[in-house]
């Protein structure tokens, strides 16, 4: 897919401001408001814009322990890979799981509310998830460089 500078531009600004009208986008990105609607109508359909959400803060959501977890199964066939990924997507504390290279073969992202709804996420969630051969966690001490958008 071959993407514009002026797509460039649209998308540099949606991913800051994702409720921005279509008159005001045009403003920003030095556009007129058509066709600068039919551009962003066309990144939606070429799936270069898959939605439009709201970055929710996780400390005023309660959610104070965010951690990742590096985790290594003990079998790499479809079936266990398949339901680890399954299980793992059924847990909402898990809000990424990854598929890596390295010493790990998934690398989780996990909100919890406390250490103690962490453990019991571990001890009695993800110890249990199939193929599991080891899991370990490190944990977010500070957010130096919260995620953001992509480099567009």
């Amino acid at each position: 897919m071959n993407i514009l500078e002026e797509d460039t531009k649209i998308l540099r600004v949606l991913q800051e401001e994702g409720r921005i009208s279509n008159a005001e986008l045009a403003a920003r990105v030095g556009m007129s408001a058509s066709p600068c609607w039919r551009r962003v109508r066309k990144l939606e359909r070429e799936g270069v814009i898959r939605s439009y959400a709201a970055r929710l803060d996780r400390r005023a959501l309660g959610l104070d322990v965010y951690a990742y977890i590096s985790v290594q199964i003990e079998d790499h066939s479809e079936d266990i890979t398949a339901s680890f990924e399954d299980a793992a997507k059924a847990l909402p504390e898990i809000i990424a799981c990854h598929q890596v290279t390295g010493g790990a073969d998934y690398m989780l992202v996990v909100a919890s509310r406390d250490l103690d709804s962490f453990a019991d996420l571990a001890n009695n969630k993800l110890r249990r998830l199939p193929g599991i051969k080891s899991i370990n966690s490190s944990f977010v001490l500070k957010d130096a460089k919260p995620q953001a958008g992509l480099p567009v």
